[in-house]
């Protein structure tokens, strides 16, 4: 489950060239790459669809495929309103899923009332906790990234959680990663560490996913200043696996 082969020859002509830009990479090595330089999102490499088929925090958007559009080499899930709302989901569930690693994103969130772009991890098997958000941003507050792991299960959920002021994050892209290891996770923005968490890290295989939620518990509810449609444009998504022993942080 860690591998697509047919994703092969792009992911490591691609990694040679992210490789010999970044130095931070020495000693890990690609397990999964997507440029979103085709047409058309490869089945059964991503699922447009969500996972776990029953809503989620109280959010009302309707997931469907058309609100997925590639274009110029990006991907963009994009929110409408129409008698209600719909937008766009990507994940790998069934398809590829990693234990322990590097994340990465390079994206530009949309500003508004009511949105919540995300980049996030859920288990397999199927289920929805322990989950990590690599990141997720209210769009009520664009220059606010937010962090967070949950672990336990119903009876005894647990989470840790951060945030990081910066840059309006609308306004332009950035590259948001996640380096998971066994005993912490360490969140980065463009490079630096903003956060890192040692509590209820996870042991256990996890799929990716990309969304952009329309209400619900952490956005709140769209209002007449919210613009629709909305996008959460991305650029990228890569995950590498540690081939040497990383340096201590």
């Amino acid at each position: 489950m860690a591998r697509i082969p047919y994703a092969l020859p792009l992911l490591f002509l691609t990694t040679l060239a992210v490789h010999a830009q970044r130095p931070e990479l020495k000693g890990w090595e690609p397990t999964f790459t997507e440029e979103f330089n085709t047409k058309e999102l490869e089945f059964p490499k991503w699922s447009l669809h969500d996972p776990w088929g029953h809503p989620r925090n109280r959010e009302s958007q309707l997931w469907t495929p058309e609100s997925v559009e590639l274009a110029n080499g990006s991907a963009k899930l994009i929110a409408r309103k129409n008698a209600g709302y719909t937008s766009g989901i990507i994940t790998t569930y069934g398809s590829f899923a990693q234990t322990y690693g590097r994340f990465e994103i390079r994206c530009k969130i949309p500003a508004g009332q009511g949105l919540l772009p995300k980049f996030w991890l859920l288990p397999i098997p199927s289920g929805e906790i322990p989950s990590i958000d690599i990141l997720a941003v209210t769009g009520q507050q664009p220059t606010k990234a937010l962090f967070s792991n949950t672990w336990g299960d119903e009876k005894t959920e647990r989470s840790y959680s951060g945030s990081w002021d910066t840059a309006d994050l609308s306004k332009d892209f950035h590259t948001f990663t996640l380096e998971w290891r066994e005993d912490k996770l360490i969140w980065f923005i463009d490079g630096k560490e903003r956060f890192r968490s040692t509590q209820g890290v996870p042991h256990q295989p996890m799929y990716l996913i990309a969304s952009l939620a329309v209400g619900g518990t952490e956005a709140k509810w769209p209002d007449s200043s919210t613009p629709f449609p909305a996008a959460f444009e991305i650029d990228y998504i890569r995950v590498w696996r540690q081939a040497e022993p990383p340096p201590s942080r």
